[in-house]
């Protein structure tokens, strides 16, 4: 019962920080972001290894870090992630349109009365 407060409250505070930035930002632009920038070392889909396996697939990041904590990071200009992660800046509908993708593949970030879906929400990262 406790996880489900957890995430209840985690997605709550995801709703506020987004609607905070007046911007719930764009899930099929932060896709094509992440395509460009992020897949040569990130798996971005719902499936699959990342090519790089010191890079976690981006439908893990939910369970390694609150994914709006990751906006500041972002923002700022990521300069160590992984060994091979290259310093980039992104602009600030660019950081909204990725954190919306992000959001998007958290299976607990979307509604849902099928209990396997609520299974992957708990489920250890692969």
């Amino acid at each position: 019962m406790w996880k489900v407060a957890i995430a209840i409250s985690l997605a709550l505070t995801g709703a506020a920080t987004m609607a905070a930035a007046g911007n719930a930002g764009d899930v099929s632009r932060g896709r094509e972001l992440a395509e460009r920038r992020c897949a040569s070392c990130h798996a971005i889909g719902e499936a699959g290894n990342s090519p790089d396996p010191l890079a976690p697939p981006f439908r893990n990041l939910y369970r390694q870090y609150p994914v709006d904590a990751l906006r500041p990071a972002l923002l700022k200009g990521l300069e160590v992630g992984h060994r091979n992660m290259p310093r980039f800046v992104l602009s600030a509908q660019e950081v909204t349109d990725i954190i919306a993708f992000l959001h998007d593949l958290d299976p607990c970030g979307k509604p849902s009365s099928d209990d396997e879906a609520m299974a992957r929400c708990f489920a250890p990262a692969e």
